[in-house]
């Protein structure tokens, strides 16, 4: 089903070493303070991407106002649900968050971006529950997505009959604010949205969006659209791609010096074989300097010579994470590997048996360069057993990637840790030609290799793992101890802790860099199918005391609540939930569950003394909710 182009390709400036993130110059801690946020202390927390940063740690070290001790407390200023604004449509992205925006003349402390499934994107401010603005995306003619009409009957989306509009986290970009006074006066919200035809014949449409932080207003919007071109193989965008293809994985925002940022879009299918074809695709776009249209800068697909096409690019939710050096990483999901075997450091990413290369069950370091630009596979990892796994459905790509903080003192310094359905931690070397390449003997040439530590079964093996991303506490600066811990929950698991050693030590198994190869602390709740993504929270980076926030949505298939948790971030004692079935924790709040119904994959946005938490309506409405939560009497 190889078509003509539907859109047409563009030409860009030369970006190479004009790609640049500020932050250090020589490693790939990229979560500094975001460019054009305020500084005003006690409210400067700019949550302007998935997991807060684009390293996708899911670490915030500026929470000084929710203290272990301050959501415990039962009496005087309490932690406990403040507000809970209906919206129209499920809410599937995670919310973002900016601190002192001004619209119409007034300064609001903290402002939140929510979109849902009915295509429609909000600012709410987040002290009073009220919504400031709000759009509506869906152009005259058109209609959102229905699971059960148009994705053969599946339930991606919940609940029935299951609206698809926005799923994916959109990204904001702030670098060109100018505010005085500590404050936000301009900014722009990408985000991607699904429509068709309201008509027949019925066209499906994807559409990238560039909004106004301040006032709603659409900047510039642009169809999804393309065409994939090496040596003989060409496929092209059309709209049953814009029917099949799943804009599930967030957006990321690479900044371009004196440009607005390439942002980059992946996607990858509903249900696998029940809505063919799919495949896994990379596309990136860039608004001009005057705001007025949005061009798309490259296009790349993962399994390009493979007629069964697959390799879905997904992650549980999760995005691209991007270094220091703007090279940019991701997991791919079943499909097709034909790159030939290799050794690291001699790792060569377009050596393959069939040309273009495919590059399914594996993980990619990308760069975007050129003029025209292009997406180069700069190096790789595919999983030794990729076969065993597209037989069985254990996808690597079920996972997000994590960039773990530079190691000064470590061996080596630059490490990237994923895991899949698999439910075995891989930690990567992300320097070039160390990524890990193929192998395609009976293990895999990667720096630390961890399996089925996240499956609760192994005997007989049953599908396990991970769908969604860990989350990351720094304890330290490196050197010979322990320099952070990371968190993994899998189906049917404990959330679990696992202490980071950037030199090894008796528990990793390794002369180098490694995690302990057992959990170094877990909860006692067990999460159901599909497992939380967490976000970690601290009152600074030397704090000894952090929070370990995970939204439980096992009840998300069955129409059933959300529950919210947070765990001591050092041992994962509980320390406050709303789930009445709580055994053991410090405090029990049942009062406080979240309205609206669970959905799967949603993760927590803590910032600035608030905890945001998105649902969908109840079972007999389309709507959702943005549920806030925070500190008062």
């Amino acid at each position: 089903m190889r078509k003509p182009a539907v859109f047409g390709r563009a030409l860009i400036r030369v970006f190479g070493l004009s790609l640049l993130i500020a932050v250090a110059a020589n490693g790939q801690d990229t979560d500094t303070k975001v460019t054009g946020c305020p500084s005003a202390s006690g409210n400067n927390v700019c949550l302007v991407t998935f997991q807060g940063g684009v390293s996708r740690r899911g670490f915030n070290p500026n929470e000084g106002t929710l203290t272990q001790s301050a959501i415990t407390a039962t009496t005087g200023s309490t932690f406990h649900q403040q507000y809970s604004v209906a919206v129209k449509g499920a809410v599937y992205a995670q919310p973002l968050v900016l601190p002192n925006v001004v619209y119409k003349g007034t300064t609001y402390a903290d402002v939140v971006y929510v979109v849902t499934e009915q295509d429609y994107v909000y600012a709410i401010n987040g002290a009073k529950g009220t919504i400031l603005w709000s759009d509506n995306l869906v152009p005259s003619g058109y209609t959102y997505l229905t699971s059960t009409v148009d994705l053969n009957g599946c339930t991606t989306i919940l609940p029935n009959p299951g609206y698809v509009g926005i799923t994916s986290t959109p990204v904001i970009d702030v670098t060109q604010n100018t505010g005085t006074n500590n404050t936000i006066t301009s900014g722009i919200l990408y985000v991607v949205t699904r429509t068709k035809t309201t008509t027949s014949p019925v066209t499906y449409v994807q559409t990238v969006y560039a909004i106004s932080v301040t006032d709603g207003t659409v900047k510039a919007s642009t169809q999804i659209g393309g065409t994939y071109s090496s040596g003989s193989v060409s496929i092209a965008w059309s709209s049953d791609y814009a029917r099949t293809q799943n804009q599930r994985g967030a957006l990321l925002a690479v900044p371009v010096t004196g440009q607005n940022p390439q942002i980059f879009i992946t996607w990858g299918a509903h249900c696998d074989e029940v809505n063919f074809p799919y495949n896994g695709w990379l596309m990136s776009y860039q608004l001009n300097s005057a705001q007025t249209a949005l061009t798309q800068t490259s296009i790349w697909t993962s399994v390009p010579s493979d007629t069964s096409y697959e390799g879905g690019i997904w992650e549980g939710g999760s995005g691209p994470a991007a270094d220091s050096t703007s090279h940019i990483y991701f997991s791919i999901a079943n499909g097709d590997a034909n790159v030939n075997t290799s050794a690291p450091p001699n790792d060569n990413p377009t050596s393959c048996a069939t040309s273009p290369c495919d590059y399914g069950n594996s993980i990619l370091r990308m760069n975007l360069s050129g003029s025209p630009a292009k997406l180069t596979v700069q190096d790789f990892f595919t999983a030794f057993d990729w076969k065993s796994r597209n037989n069985k459905d254990y996808d690597l790509g079920s996972g997000g990637v994590m960039l773990l903080p530079f190691q000064s003192g470590g061996s080596p310094q630059n490490l990237l840790a994923q895991a899949g359905k698999e439910g075995s931690i891989y930690l990567l070397r992300t320097d070039l030609g160390y990524l890990g390449g193929y192998n395609g003997g009976s293990a895999d040439q990667v720096t630390q290799y961890i399996p089925s530590v996240l499956c609760y079964q192994t005997t007989p093996v049953v599908e396990c793992g991970v769908w969604g991303a860990p989350g990351w506490w720094t304890t330290g600066s490196g050197g010979a101890g322990s320099s952070g811990y990371a968190y993994w929950t899998g189906k049917n698991l404990p959330m679990m802790q696992f202490k980071f050693y950037p030199n090894g030590s008796s528990c990793t198994g390794t002369s180098g860099a490694g995690f302990c190869t057992t959990p170094s602390a877990q909860t006692t709740h067990t999460f159901g199918w599909p497992g939380p993504t967490p976000t970690v929270s601290a009152p600074s980076n030397a704090s000894t005391k952090a929070i370990v926030w995970a939204i439980d949505a096992t009840n998300a298939s069955n129409g059933g609540k959300a529950n919210l948790w947070a765990f001591d971030g050092a041992t994962l004692d509980c320390l406050f939930t709303t789930d009445s079935a709580a055994t053991s924790c410090t405090r029990v709040s049942s009062t406080d569950v979240p309205a609206g119904i669970a959905v799967k994959f949603t993760v927590p946005s803590v910032a600035n003394g608030k905890v945001y938490v998105g649902t969908a309506g109840g079972s007999s409405t389309s709507g959702g909710y943005l549920n806030i939560y925070g500190l008062s009497d």
